[in-house]
């Protein structure tokens, strides 16, 4: 099949599921449960590429699933408590490229198991801590620097033996079948300031967050399977630190959010940079799930081994916040006002 035409039909998919997904919120409670730390969907469209490609749509179509989640409970008791959620979260990175090829190209993948604990401080601010582990691949089975070989093989090793200090990996890439594969484990910090109205709604809220995520071989750190090889971590490193401010507040009826993100991953290789700037903005036009983005982004692209890559992109497009601003507050237990 044709790549266009195959890519197209996921992204149709994806919209749908999202859209339908955001309209019966009610039905898929497992799915709206709230998560204080998340990635959001997005499908976006932009300008800006590494010489190599043209990206013509992108897609991040993911999707929490709890297990076990109170946090909604903890967060609207009158009593200091913690809040807990256990859940899985699939993340897929998906791109359309202006060319055909066969196969497609390689995709992004990231599956996690996950906790987070937030507890409510006394000025009804919000204190979150998350763990989260998993995989991270591309789903290929090619040497990353050839198509003629399978990775891990004695032909796809000795490639490495002739890559430097000053080799440019970006043009040696294999991007139409070589793999990229990892486990990895991620722990994040956040803490959320917040300004409420009369009944207790968030109006206005300013995000901070640090990460800290490290790339290991075995899953879980217990079972042998689906790590890296020796010469590719040593390639991209196994850390990455990751920084990010959010502000959400209201205009009119209108909800939006300006955010900065960071990241650094200091010991990839040196043709590759050491961080990634994302700027967005986001109206969310009836103050629901739905929003309108505008992303500018520069730095390492973080889209699997392409990391080896460095660009300016600004993109525009739809996001799915599915884990919306609410009353944190029962309503009896809200002073009524003169």
């Amino acid at each position: 099949m044709n790549q266009r035409l195959l890519q197209f039909s996921i992204f149709f998919s994806i919209v749908s599921f999202q859209l339908l997904s955001a309209q019966n919120s009610k039905s898929a409670k497992g799915f709206k449960d709230y998560f204080p730390i998340a990635e959001r969907p997005f499908l976006a469209a932009g300008t800006g590429n590494n010489p190599y490609e043209r990206i013509l749509l992108e897609a991040k179509p993911v999707v929490y699933y709890s297990i076990y989640n109170d946090i909604r409970e903890a967060l609207n008791r009158d009593t200091i408590v913690a809040g807990d959620a256990v859940y899985l979260s699939i993340q897929p990175h998906l791109r359309i490229y202006d060319e055909n090829s066969k196969p497609v190209k390689t995709p992004s993948y990231k599956a996690f198991i996950g906790w987070q604990s937030i507890i409510k401080t006394e000025n009804n601010n919000f204190l979150t801590a998350a763990i989260e582990t998993g995989h991270y691949s591309n789903g290929q089975s090619k040497s990353a620097f050839s198509e003629d070989f399978e990775d891990n093989t004695p032909e796809s090793r000795a490639l490495y033996d002739d890559i430097t200090d000053d080799t440019n990996l970006s043009e040696i890439l294999n991007r139409s079948s070589g793999n990229f594969s990892t486990n990895l484990t991620r722990l994040s910090l956040n803490y959320r300031i917040n300004t409420f109205d009369k009944d207790n709604y968030p109006l206005q809220s300013h995000s901070f967050t640090m990460a800290y995520q490290i790339y290991h071989n075995r899953f879980l750190g217990v079972f042998q399977f689906g790590g890296y090889n020796p010469e590719d971590i040593d390639i991209y490193g196994r850390h990455q630190i990751e920084a990010w401010y959010e502000f959400t507040a209201h205009f009119k009826k209108m909800r939006y959010s300006l955010s900065q993100r960071v990241f650094l991953h200091p010991d990839v290789h040196p043709s590759a940079e050491l961080y990634r700037s994302e700027t967005s903005a986001t109206l969310y036009p009836w103050d629901g799930d739905l929003g309108i983005m505008a992303r500018f982004s520069f730095g390492f692209d973080d889209y699997n081994y392409r990391f080896v890559d460095s660009y300016p992109r600004f993109s525009i497009g739809l996001t799915w916040d599915w884990f919306t601003p609410f009353v944190v507050k029962p309503r009896r237990m809200q002073v009524p006002q003169n």
